[in-house]
């Protein structure tokens, strides 16, 4: 496959989307860092996460941070989908929350309003396979209030052959009444080779639902909006003592 579509390796030291595990939501981590993804863990619901657990990702490199037009953000990613999964740590004034996203995954893309009060990040499905989505953690209310909805790959990508491969997200925005569309492309087969396809996606209920993918013919111009994209950075020091000092 080309690099235009997202490949989620085992090693790669990333973190996004859950599938939901079964098992007593709430649990704080072990320190057995080999089983880090806890059972009862729901995609963007509040968790009690360890110290040990954040020296774990500290350690192996897997916490960034995040910025908006080099303004750093209070938000930090846990991505490690060897050991668990991706898990958003969000900082409400002096207050940490943590939300796994899924076991194994890793995020694709990351939005933001300029005033923080709505926030979408883009993930993967992970160990069980490519799925038939793409999973996304949202959050609004100045990271107040978290909740996952899925966005479903097109039907003609379920294929056997498709391994872990994800169409590659090109584009996200919405209007202020939560209209919203997101492209994406994936290359398919075409004769003997392969062709770029591209999908659009419409929501009117900021992204809580999604319409099935509709294929257009090329890149449509730059979406408007009220998102900017998020930049990934390195986890920056005084934001992750703040996290591990408010950690138990």
């Amino acid at each position: 496959m080309h690099t235009t579509s997202h490949t989620v390796f085992a090693g790669l030291l990333l973190i996004s989307n859950l599938l939901p595990v079964s098992g007593c939501a709430g649990e704080t981590l072990k320190t057995d860092v080999a089983a880090l993804w806890q059972p009862g863990w729901q995609c963007g619901q509040a968790e009690r996460i360890s110290k040990a657990f954040v020296n774990s990702l500290i350690k192996n490199n897997a916490l960034h941070g995040y910025a908006l037009k080099g303004v750093t953000l209070p938000l930090l990613i846990g991505q490690n989908p060897a050991e668990s999964g991706a898990i958003l740590f969000a900082k409400r004034d002096t207050v940490w929350q943590a939300y796994p996203i899924a076991d194994g995954s890793a995020v694709l893309a990351a939005y933001s309003t300029p005033s923080l009060n709505r926030v979408t990040l883009f993930a993967t499905w992970g160990r069980e396979g490519s799925g038939n989505d793409y999973i996304v953690l949202q959050g609004k209310n100045q990271l107040s209030d978290f909740s996952c909805t899925t966005v479903h790959l097109p039907a003609e990508l379920n294929r056997p052959n498709w391994g872990n491969h994800y169409p590659g997200l090109h584009d996200f925005n919405m209007d202020t009444q939560g209209r919203g569309t997101l492209i994406t492309a994936a290359y398919v087969p075409a004769g003997s080779g392969e062709r770029k396809q591209w999908y659009q996606y419409s929501s009117n209920d900021w992204g809580n639902s999604w319409s099935e993918a509709r294929k257009i013919p090329a890149m449509p111009a730059k979406l408007s909006g009220i998102f900017q994209p998020m930049t990934e950075i390195p986890a920056p020091a005084w934001l992750v003592k703040s996290l591990v000092a408010n950690t138990p």
